[in-house]
This record gives C-alpha cells, sequence and structure tokens, in this order.
C-alpha cells in the first residue's frame, strides 16, 4: 500500500478513537471492477471494538478506481462519508435519514450539480431546466442505496451522485459501488448517519 493510501487496520484504529463513529464499510478492489465489500460495527456489548458483520462480493466502476472526471466510469478513491440513505422501497430500519426515492426526487445538472432535488421544494420547471431526472425509474440497483459525500464541494465535471446501492445486471457499474439487494438492505438496517465509507485496493 503506497503511503497515501492507508491500511485497513489504520483505519479501524483511526475510527475506534472516534465515538460517534459506529460503523466502517471497507470496499476492498480485488481485481478489475470485482470488490470485497465488509462491514464493521462497535455493538453496545463491545463499544471500543469492531465486529465484523458482512463480508460479501461487490462490484466498483468498469474502470476501477480512481475518479477524477465526469463519466469516467471510475469509482472515487478515499474515506467518505454520506449524504443520505436512498432507496425506491420503504425505509428498511435504518438509523441513518432516509430519502424515499418516488416520482419527486431528482438529480439534476447545472446549479444542482450533485443534490437531490425534490420537486415539493424546488419549482418543477426549474430542475427542468437543469436537465433533473426521475430517481425513481433506476430498479433494482436504487431499490436501497446510500449517497455518499464524494465531491460535496460540487465541482462541476469532478463526478456526481456517487451512491453504494443494489448490483443490476453487469458486473460493473458506471462509478458506484453495488452490493446485492439482501446485503444492501442488511447494511442500511446497521448503519447511521456517522457510517464511513473507505474505498481502496486490496493489498494482502
Amino acid at each position: 500500500m503506497t503511503e497515501q493510501h492507508p491500511s485497513w487496520n489504520e483505519l479501524l484504529q483511526k475510527y475506534c478513537r472516534e465515538p460517534e463513529v459506529r460503523q466502517v464499510i471497507f470496499v476492498q478492489q480485488t481485481e478489475g471492477s470485482m470488490a470485497r465489500v465488509q462491514l464493521y460495527v462497535k455493538t453496545e456489548e463491545y463499544p471500543d471494538f469492531w465486529t465484523k458483520l458482512l463480508t460479501c462480493e461487490g462490484y466498483i466502476g468498469r474502470n476501477g478506481l480512481g475518479k477524477t472526471t465526469e463519466g469516467d466510469m471510475k469509482t472515487p478513491m478515499g474515506d467518505f462519508g454520506v449524504f443520505t440513505a436512498v432507496g425506491m422501497k420503504d425505509d428498511p430500519g435504518t438509523k441513518a435519514d432516509y430519502v424515499k426515492l418516488d416520482e419527486h426526487i431528482f438529480c439534476a445538472e447545472g446549479e444542482f450539480y450533485n443534490l437531490l432535488l425534490d420537486d415539493r421544494v424546488i419549482p418543477r420547471e426549474v430542475i427542468d431546466e437543469n436537465g433533473g431526472d426521475h430517481m425513481n425509474d433506476m430498479s433494482p440497483q436504487f431499490n436501497y442505496g446510500m449517497f455518499l459525500d464524494y465531491n460535496k464541494e460540487r465541482i462541476l465535471g469532478k463526478g456526481s451522485y456517487i451512491f453504494l446501492h443494489c448490483d443490476g445486471p453487469n458486473p460493473f457499474t458506471a462509478g458506484c459501488v453495488a452490493v446485492s439487494e439482501e446485503n444492501m438492505k442488511f447494511i442500511l438496517q446497521n448503519v447511521d448517519n456517522n457510517v464511513r465509507v473507505c474505498i481502496y485496493p486490496l493489498i494482502e
């Protein structure tokens, strides 16, 4: 692992010292667009230690890691928080904030780059002027998910709308991270707003 990429043990130790962080998700690129996804939590019984709740297969961008620009088909590498949990299906019981992806929720460009928009708050004509797309026609990938805070500064062209979401028909994504719907639902049921999602290559 290069100096700029912390080891998984270093990340666990770092967040073990931060009491507000009670869950860490590791997305470990194994080869190409393949990844290993692990969920660690602090339990009430052992609040000062990590318990691994899940290890599963996942997918990342078709072109691997290292996102720098919109449309490069790469997943960003780094240590991220989440803006919110989301889903076309009803809240599965997460402790994180949850946005139901119904007919009112959109993604857009322009001044609303990398934001989720609600047409009950922002007029639909304004959303349409900024290339708004519905978020409720992307099943099964967005049956459940988490909106990662990659590019939270909303720099145009750097990349937008990076999620950990359910997998689809392909063994890769356009830049997000995907796991099975069963595992995505399980992850949501065991995280809160302070979960960290750490995405790096796996070096044994």
